[in-house]
C-alpha cells in the first residue's frame, strides 16, 4: 500500500457515540487506486461490515488512536 490516507464522515447521519465512519484511500504496489469506507464499532471495539486487509484495518487502528477518536478504551 502507498499514498494511504483516512478521513472521517462525520456529518454521515450515524450516532457518532457508537459509531465511527471513516474513508480510506490507497495506491497499490502496481500504482492501482482503491478506495472505501470502514465502520468502526465503538462498543463492539472492532470494524463491522465487509471483510477487509488487516495491513488496512491496522493502520486504520493507529490513524483513530492517533486522532483521539477511540477515547480511553481498556
Amino acid at each position: 500500500m502507498r499514498k494511504l490516507s483516512f478521513g472521517f464522515f462525520d456529518d454521515s447521519g450515524q450516532p457518532r457515540e457508537s459509531r465511527i465512519l471513516m474513508f480510506y484511500s490507497f495506491e497499490t504496489e502496481e500504482r492501482l487506486a482503491r478506495s472505501g469506507i470502514l465502520h468502526y464499532h465503538l462498543g463492539e471495539r472492532r470494524f463491522v461490515g465487509p471483510r477487509h486487509d488487516r495491513e488496512l484495518t491496522d493502520a486504520a487502528l493507529a490513524f483513530l488512536e492517533k486522532s483521539g477518536r477511540l477515547g480511553h478504551e481498556s
